[in-house]
């Protein structure tokens, strides 16, 4: 496997779940560098729905080497073995990287969007 592995990094990825899909790696450089890496999963299912919620984001086709319309679901994200991560397709702009860290953060509520605490 090539190294490094930087974050916004596009792979496509054997999930446990039994099917391959791309994932966008999340995790800090400094995270990269053991045996697993923080991924946001990716799906071309359903994408105008998906897209319209804040813990998705659009990524049109050729963005990163995806050959669909996709969305990134951040509400998704997981660790990953390296030993599943299969073929890097491409690598997201810095400007895309920063809409998926901020659905990342939207999903945990980093920076308490609802008010209630």
């Amino acid at each position: 496997m090539p190294q490094p592995l930087r974050q916004g990094d596009v792979w496509l990825v054997h999930f446990d779940e039994g099917w391959e899909r791309p994932a966008i790696i999340v995790s800090r450089p400094e995270l990269n560098r053991g045996n697993t890496v923080l991924a946001v999963p990716c799906t071309s299912s359903l994408v105008p729905e998906r897209a319209a919620s804040q813990n998705h984001v659009l990524l049109p086709k050729g963005t990163a080497g995806l050959p669909k319309d996709s969305v990134a679901q951040a509400h998704l994200i997981q660790p990953v073995p390296l030993t599943r991560l299969l073929s890097r397709m491409g690598a997201l702009a810095p400007e895309r990287l920063g809409e998926v860290l901020l659905a990342v953060a939207w999903v945990i509520d980093l920076f308490d969007t609802v008010g209630t605490r």
